[in-house]
């Protein structure tokens, strides 16, 4: 059914006045490189990429009408031809080998598409559970850095988003807060207590404001404590052989009283003596 409208779809004409020649334009496909490759898992998500792509061009329509019948204006068919042959390309351009084998044989995109929503929207519903389990556990730490914490926050709201989940802007704002590290608790208290509610934007705003501050600080006390140690090493060290005091008791100036009759001098003269008187006896 697409095989001889697709035929029929030429490229537009400019025709030059002067030499009464044409020049014949191909209108350009999109660049489908920045689509990934769709692997049975992610179908939102992939589709929502397909469809983005497709929009810029402003032929989305194909993918959700049939070819409309021979009594349509020409004009109108022969736009939805290029726009159809436009969507069915880039969607199998945008498959691996083993699903490009089996949705060649479609003529449509709004076939394909539709065989994907019946597919793998109910497969989805599982998707949708490990989603929401993301977004719940995820949490922030402490070693990494808060902006690159806020984008993985972005991230699991895109994932929310995909899986057509609604979730109330309060409470997307307050789940923030509390996935705040465990050294940013005075902090949340102050979030907490305050009287007017901040919307998402304002939020991460306002957090990045306090993480810039907090790195600061943390930076004027690290060249403090760097200064305060260049100091104590500039100080003059003492010589390492320099004369030590002497802690034991000081010599008086005044001689100490000599004891003229120790115990062993007095034995000595004791013996002495009993033998002169021994001698003289004899």
């Amino acid at each position: 059914m697409a095989d001889s409208g697709e035929n029929n779809n030429t490229a537009p004409e400019m025709s030059n006045g002067a030499s009464g020649t044409s020049t014949i334009f191909a209108k350009p496909f999109p660049n489908i490189s920045k689509i990934e490759v769709f692997s049975g898992q992610n179908f939102r998500r992939w589709q929502k990429c397909v469809s983005t792509l497709l929009d810029m061009y402003r032929i989305t329509y194909a993918l959700t009408t049939s070819k409309p019948d021979t009594s349509s204006p020409a004009k109108q068919i022969e736009d939805w031809i290029h726009a159809n042959k436009v969507c069915r390309h880039t969607m199998l351009s945008a498959l691996p080998n083993d699903f490009f084998d089996v949705y060649c044989s479609y003529k449509e995109a709004k076939e394909i598409r539709d065989s994907f929503i019946l597919k793998y929207t109910i497969e989805d519903v599982v998707q949708q559970r490990f989603v929401i389990g993301n977004y719940y556990h995820w949490k922030m730490i402490e070693d990494k850095d808060i902006k690159i914490q806020i984008n993985e926050y972005h991230k699991l709201l895109e994932d929310i988003k995909v899986e057509n989940i609604v979730l109330p802007d309060e409470f997307i704002s307050e789940l923030l807060i509390e996935k705040l590290p465990q050294s940013w608790t005075d902090y949340k208290q102050q979030l907490k207590h305050g009287h007017r509610h901040m919307s998402l934007p304002d939020l991460i705003t306002h957090i990045i404001i306090e993480d810039t501050n907090r790195k600061e600080c943390a930076a004027a006390r690290a060249k403090a404590l760097s200064a305060k140690a260049n100091t104590i090493e500039d100080r003059p060290t003492p010589e390492r052989y320099e004369k030590k005091l002497d802690h034991k008791k000081k010599k008086s100036n005044f001689p100490l009283p000599v004891d003229l009759n120790p115990p062993l001098r007095r034995r000595e003269i004791a013996l002495f003596v009993e033998s002169q008187v021994t001698c003289t006896s004899v």
